[in-house]
């Protein structure tokens, strides 16, 4: 047998045998967990909730919360590919990127590059306005057929806006932002006329500095922040079919299969444990949990789903 096929079999062999131990030390030391959006916004805050309350779900391992925005959230999600496949690199995001890149000819990234394993929650687009300009739904629909409206927030949550819009019959000008917190900040500053936020964000502008307008979700708030937020309408109370957006997490698809099986086991733990969605609970974003199969199975859906309504945003 030639030489170079004995020491092929040799390598298999020995990687056959070293892959029960690697998989047993999984995880140690430190699982990094890649927002692709910038520090201050909900993803960023529930992120780095989450990595603190179930952090003890994780084998000792710490989980440690890194920001990578930009490029319309697909620079995370290209440095999450960029790192070794041995399950210590996370991709937590929103379908923000997937909107990114399905907007591009020439995408750097597929969105079926990824290893879903599960679902962290789902979250609504909430419009925030300032009341003098639109004191409800109605006046702001005139708005928007008498004049340029400007509407900011991360591609996904214009995505809700617009889809609403779109069926109301109008149109607005939108704003894409690296970050939720970047379009509150022109909000606040007067730059940009509405800002499409989550509802946790929507608790930190209602009632000082707004009013909740609509959630163009398909979604219903929590009893307690929609009461909050003033009971702003639901996109269906208007006659409209909303969306609702995941808020999904996977790895590099090629990591090895165990540990990505222990990780999901793990992340399914700290998911469903009663004290760490008591947390997200009082953040006013309750979680909503999908394990690895059902996860994998929506994602796939929705991203279909978005390649016929992407036009929207352009």
């Amino acid at each position: 047998m030639p030489i170079a096929r004995l020491t092929a079999l040799a390598a298999a062999a020995a990687m056959t045998l070293a892959a029960p131990a690697a998989a047993a030390d999984y995880p140690s030391g430190t699982i990094n967990w890649v927002i692709p959006f910038g520090a201050g916004g909900g993803s960023d805050r529930l992120a780095r909730m989450f990595a603190a309350e179930a952090e003890r779900h994780f084998g000792g391992a710490r989980l440690n919360v890194e920001n990578h925005p930009g490029a319309g959230a697909v620079t995370g999600w290209l440095h999450v590919l960029g790192q070794p496949a041995d399950g210590y690199t996370v991709f937590n995001a929103t379908p923000t990127p997937i909107i990114t890149l399905l907007s591009e000819e020439e995408a750097p990234v597929d969105p079926g590059q990824i290893e879903i394993l599960g679902y962290l929650g789902a979250f609504a687009s909430v419009l925030v306005v300032r009341e003098d300009e639109f004191p409800d739904w109605e006046s702001f629909v005139a708005a928007l057929q008498e004049r340029p409206v400007t509407i900011g927030g991360t591609n996904a949550l214009l995505l809700g806006a617009a889809n609403v819009i779109d069926q109301a019959g109008a149109t607005a000008i939108y704003v894409p932002y690296g970050s939720t917190g970047e379009s509150v900040t022109d909000f606040l500053g007067g730059h940009i006329d509405v800002a499409a936020v989550t509802e946790s964000t929507a608790l930190t502008i209602v009632p000082e500095n707004g009013i909740a307008l609509i959630n163009t979700s398909s979604i219903a708030l929590p009893d307690d922040v929609n009461e909050a937020l003033g009971n702003p309408p639901m996109a269906r109370d208007l006659g409209f079919t909303g969306l609702a957006f995941p808020r999904w997490v996977g790895m590099h698809p090629d990591t090895p299969e165990e540990r990505m099986a222990a990780f999901a086991a793990m992340f399914e733990a700290a998911a469903t444990d009663p004290e760490v969605q008591a947390a997200f609970e009082a953040a006013g974003e309750p979680i909503i949990f999908l394990d690895r199969a059902a996860a994998a199975a929506d994602y796939e859906a929705m991203v279909n789903t978005m390649r016929n309504a992407i036009e929207l945003l352009q």
